[in-house]
C-alpha cells in the first residue's frame, strides 16, 4: 500500500505544506514588520525589537511546519494542515498583543516626558517653589495662626509661603516673623497705626523705601508679599547691626535705631519700650511651642 496518493505517472504525491508555511509567514510577518519601510526614524528601535520577535515566531513556525510534515509522511493526517494554519494564526496574534503592549507603553513615556515638560515650566514661573514654601509653612503650623478676615484663602497661601521664602532668604526662623506679624498687626494686610506704619509688619514709608530698589507709594505697603519682603530683610538688618541682640534689634523696629542705642538699662523709657519686644518674645514662644494664644496688637500704638 502506498503512502502517497498516486499520480497519473504512478509516482507518488507529497502533501503540499507549501501553501501554510508561506501563508503563516506572510501573516507573521505582515503584522510585525508590514510598513516598516515606512517608518519615522524615532519608531525604529520598536521595529527592531518586532523584527527580532517575528524572526523567533517565524523560526518557531517553520519548525512546527517541518515536524508536522514528518508526521503526516509517517502517519497520514487531514487535520495537520488546519493545525499548521491555526498555529500560524495564534502566533499572530501574539504579535499583535505584543504590538499593542509596546504602544500603550509608547503612550506612557509620551505622558510621562509632557508631565515632567509641565514641571519644569511650573518651577520655571516660582510654582513649585512657592507650594514648596507653603508646605513648610503648614508643618510649622502657622496655617492655624492666620485668622485675619482682611486676607482672601489665595492671599493667606501667598502670605505663608511668603513669609518661609523671605524668612529662608534673610536667615531668620519663619516662626519669629509671624510672631512680629501677629504682634504688628494680627495678620491684617490694611493695618495703620497712630504714627502711619502700614500693612502686615508696620512699616513706615520712609523706612521701607530706603529697603526698596523701586519707587514706592503708600498704597504699596498694603501689599502683604511685598511688606513681608521688606520687613524681614529690615529686622534681618537690625539683628545684624545690634550684633543678634534680638530684644535690641526688637525695639529698633518699634522705635527706631537711635532710640534702641540710646535707652540706659532700667530706665523708665525702657521699661516702656520693653513692653514690644516682650510681647513678640512670648508669641514666637508660643508658635513655637504650638500654642496659638491671642497677642496684643501694636498697630495701634
Amino acid at each position: 500500500m502506498r503512502r502517497f496518493g498516486s499520480g497519473t505517472d504512478g509516482a507518488a504525491e507529497a502533501p503540499n505544506f507549501r501553501g501554510v508555511g508561506m501563508a503563516a509567514a506572510a501573516a507573521v510577518a505582515g503584522l510585525v514588520l508590514g510598513g516598516e519601510g515606512t517608518l519615522p526614524a524615532g519608531r525604529r528601535k520598536g521595529s527592531s525589537r518586532r523584527r527580532n520577535l517575528a524572526v523567533g515566531l517565524l523560526s518557531a513556525i517553520v519548525a512546527a511546519s517541518a515536524g508536522a510534515a514528518f508526521g503526516v509522511v509517517g502517519s497520514p493526517n487531514p487535520r495537520d494542515e488546519e493545525r499548521a494554519a491555526g498555529a500560524a494564526y495564534t502566533a499572530a496574534a501574539a504579535v499583535q498583543t505584543a504590538q499593542r503592549s509596546e504602544e500603550r507603553a509608547q503612550t506612557a513615556e509620551k505622558a510621562l516626558a509632557e508631565l515632567k515638560s509641565r514641571l519644569d515650566q511650573l518651577r520655571a514661573l516660582g510654582a513649585v517653589e512657592e507650594l514648596e514654601h507653603y508646605q513648610t509653612a503648614e508643618k510649622l503650623g502657622l496655617d492655624r495662626v492666620i485668622k485675619s478676615d482682611s486676607l482672601l484663602p489665595k492671599d493667606k497661601r501667598r502670605v505663608l509661603a511668603a513669609i518661609v521664602r523671605e524668612s529662608k532668604r534673610n536667615g531668620l526662623d519663619p516662626l519669629l516673623v509671624a510672631a512680629i506679624i501677629k504682634v504688628e498687626s494680627r495678620f491684617d494686610p490694611f493695618a495703620v497705626s497712630q504714627v502711619g506704619a502700614l500693612g502686615l509688619m508696620q512699616l513706615m514709608p520712609p523706612t521701607a523705601q530706603e529697603l526698596s530698589t523701586e519707587k514706592l507709594n503708600k498704597r504699596h505697603l498694603f501689599d502683604p508679599v511685598l511688606n513681608i519682603e521688606l520687613g524681614t530683610a529690615y529686622v534681618a538688618q537690625l539683628l545684624h547691626r545690634f550684633d543678634g541682640d534680638l530684644r535690641k534689634a526688637l525695639i529698633a523696629y518699634n522705635a527706631g535705631p537711635s532710640v534702641a542705642r540710646s535707652l540706659v538699662k532700667g530706665s523708665r523709657a525702657s521699661k516702656r519700650l520693653d513692653v514690644y519686644p516682650q510681647a513678640v518674645i512670648g508669641a514666637y514662644r508660643d508658635l513655637s511651642q504650638g500654642r496659638q494664644g491671642a497677642a496684643p496688637s501694636l498697630a495701634q500704638r
